[in-house]
C-alpha cells in the first residue's frame, strides 16, 4: 500500500512539473509573441516619423507677396537627415533697391550652395550663400556675397514653408578668403525676415499637339 501512494505522489509530481513547464513554455512564447509585435510597431511607428518627409528632390520657392522665386535641388546624404542645396535664382531684387548705391554694379548672381538639416519629424534649418557677380577682364568679380539663413516646415507631401533672412556682405568680409564671411562679420544689409512657399517638381503630363 506504501509503494502505491508514494508511486502516486511521484506521478502527481511529475504530472505538476509536465504541466509547469508547457504553462511557463506557453507564457514565454505569449510574452515574446508581444515584445515582438510592440517592437515591429514601434519601428514601423518609427520609420513612418522619421521618413514621411525627406530631403530630396527639385524645388520651386515662391516669396510671399512679391515677385521673387528661386529654384533649387536637395541633394541627401546616406542618413536622409541632412542634405546639400544647389539652386539658382531666377526673380531677385538687387540691394542697391532697398538701400540706394549699396552694391550697384551687382549684374548677375552665382548659383545657390548650401546644407539643409533636418530638427523634427517636418522642420529644417539651412543655410545658402550666393555671390553677387560683375563681369571684368580678365575675370568676373565678385561683387558681394549673399548669405540666407533660416528654417522650413513640411506643410503636405511636396509642399513647405520657409521663413528666411536675407544678408548681404561686402567681399572685405572674407579677409581668411575661404568664399565665406568671417565669423562675427557684419553685413552690409540685413533684410527683415521674408517667407516662401516651395513646392517640389513632380511629373507632368506631356505636351500633345493638336491633331
Amino acid at each position: 500500500m506504501g509503494h502505491w501512494m508514494a508511486a502516486k505522489d511521484k506521478y502527481r509530481t511529475e504530472r505538476f512539473t509536465v504541466m509547469k513547464t508547457k504553462r511557463n513554455i506557453a507564457l514565454a512564447a505569449f510574452g515574446l509573441a508581444v515584445g515582438t509585435v510592440l517592437i515591429v510597431t514601434q519601428a514601423a511607428w518609427s520609420d513612418r516619423n522619421h521618413q514621411a518627409y525627406k530631403l530630396e528632390g527639385a524645388w520651386i520657392a515662391k516669396v510671399v507677396g512679391a515677385p521673387l522665386q528661386w529654384t533649387y535641388a536637395l541633394v541627401p546624404d546616406s542618413s536622409g537627415r541632412s542634405a546639400s542645396i544647389s539652386g539658382s535664382i531666377q526673380v531677385h531684387i538687387p540691394p542697391a533697391v532697398v538701400a540706394p548705391g549699396l552694391f550697384a554694379d551687382l549684374e548677375y548672381n552665382s548659383p545657390i550652395v548650401g546644407e539643409i538639416v533636418m530638427t523634427g519629424r517636418d522642420t529644417t534649418k539651412f543655410t545658402a550663400v550666393w555671390y553677387g557677380m560683375k563681369k571684368g577682364y580678365p575675370f568676373n568679380q565678385i561683387v558681394c556675397i549673399g548669405v540666407n539663413s533660416g528654417w522650413t516646415k513640411f506643410t503636405g507631401p511636396g509642399q513647405s514653408e520657409g521663413t528666411h533672412h536675407l544678408a548681404f556682405y561686402d567681399p572685405s568680409a572674407d579677409a581668411d578668403g575661404d568664399g565665406l564671411p568671417d565669423p562675427g562679420a557684419v553685413p552690409a544689409l540685413c533684410l527683415p525676415a521674408s517667407s516662401t512657399l516651395d513646392t517640389r517638381v513632380s511629373m507632368l503630363q506631356p505636351c500633345i499637339p493638336a491633331p
